[in-house]
């Protein structure tokens, strides 16, 4: 029989009570100083994107800027068919979207906490309201300093996300915590021309990234997505997914991250042809009018304005110069990203160091008796579930492993 301590009440942690009570001689505790699954709840957009339709263990691992070779052995034991045989079994039901997202069939994130906070009363996991200040490797297990006492604990398992004080545990046991970083997140941009249609959105459109005029080494796939502007820069999927792989890019205000944005997905000469065709053909249109037919007319305005071009100009007036301008913006919306909206990040690069942790048991490979699960790891993912994904396989195999 073993007591086990639990730290941090998120997905990882409450995956892992959940199969480590399979093996009923085992007590265990699981400690937050909060409300139990309180991290779930915005996922999603409030829906949960609990997973991916993806299958191939290796394939799901590529969606990781970092930790993809780690997670090679994690998804192989629990894969994203195991996360929905899991699911189903607890009484939520999934569907998938067009783009391989996941969600419950409610749509209600409320509905997958309730469903795991329902597990965990089944199987009289004990909810314990404290904040962990400190731990202590005891000879025989682990003593937990909280904020209104101390306890003893057989096993302890570290699984406070991102943003907890977990990386400060681990590493008072002796573990090397990987730099923290923000990812997922919205860039602040040197330019601000567009802060007047901040809200106004595109779908499916193209990037480059450069660094200290390099293009950057960015998987295709990741450079591409919806945008969104913001009033001081820019966001959305496609940003968050650049943001992810320039984690540890150094950009800032002197040597910003250079990124192309292709609104209309054609080379500059081909929409040159295509544009001038339009212009010719409307010729007595406002050229607003005639650039409103490839982006919305907010932005449209914002461009014209930006190349100091008045709106209101007849397409049959305007001249090679400004349709060069144009097609430039159109083809190659350049901003210079100085550094990442700090504190709105959707998940954070970084955490306990790979090489320390037994990918078969989430154990750790310097302390006995001590494991981790989700994020409090150095393994981030881009959106679409697969942060979700890393907390549900994790936290199984260190709650399988402790079942014995």
């Amino acid at each position: 029989m073993s007591d086990i301590g639990i730290v941090g009440a998120g997905p990882a942690g409450v995956m892992c009570a959940v199969f480590a009570s399979r093996n009923p001689e085992n007590k265990i505790y699981i400690f937050d100083k909060s409300i139990i699954l309180n991290t779930i709840l915005p996922t999603g957009g409030g829906r949960c994107n609990l997973a991916y339709s993806e299958f191939n263990f290796k394939e799901l691992a590529k969606f990781y800027p970092r930790g993809e070779k780690f997670l090679y052995s994690v998804f192989s034991r629990f894969s994203t068919k195991d996360t929905l045989e899991f699911f189903d079994k607890i009484g939520v039901k999934t569907y998938t979207q067009d783009d391989l997202r996941i969600f419950p069939t409610t749509d209600s994130s409320k509905d997958v906490k309730n469903a795991l906070v329902k597990q965990l009363d089944k199987k009289n996991i004990k909810k314990v309201f404290e904040n962990v200040l400190k731990v202590r490797k005891l000879k025989d297990g682990f003593e937990l300093t909280t904020d209104k006492g101390v306890h003893r604990v057989d096993k302890l398992v570290i699984a406070t996300g991102g943003k907890g004080n977990g990386h400060s545990l681990a590493e008072s046991l002796g573990h090397n915590i990987t730099a923290l970083r923000p990812a997922l997140s919205s860039l602040i941009t040197k330019e601000k021309d567009f802060a007047s249609i901040s809200g106004i959105s595109l779908k499916n459109i193209k990037a480059q990234v450069f660094f200290n005029n390099n293009k950057l080494k960015i998987p295709k796939n990741v450079l591409s997505g919806d945008f969104l502007f913001t009033h001081n820069g820019i966001s959305g999927p496609l940003v968050y997914k650049i943001s992810s792989y320039c984690a540890y890019v150094d950009f800032n205000e002197n040597t910003p991250l250079k990124i192309e944005l292709n609104l209309v997905n054609k080379e500059s000469a081909e929409f040159d042809e295509i544009l001038l065709s339009e212009l010719k053909n409307n010729a007595q249109k406002d050229v607003l009018n005639v650039i409103s037919k490839f982006v919305p007319k907010n932005l449209a305005a914002a461009i014209l304005k930006k190349e100091d071009i008045n709106p209101v100009t007849k397409s049959g007036q305007l001249c090679k110069k400004e349709r060069e301008k144009i097609v430039k913006q159109l083809t190659a919306l350049t901003f210079n990203a100085q550094k990442a909206a700090r504190g709105e990040e959707i998940v954070t690069a970084g955490g306990v160091d790979l090489k320390e942790v037994d990918a078969k048991t989430m154990e750790s490979k310097l302390v006995s008796d001590l494991y981790f699960c989700g994020e409090i790891l150095d393994i981030d993912g881009l959106t679409g579930g697969f942060n979700l994904q890393n907390c549900w396989s994790t936290g199984y195999i260190s709650g399988i492993a402790l079942a014995g």
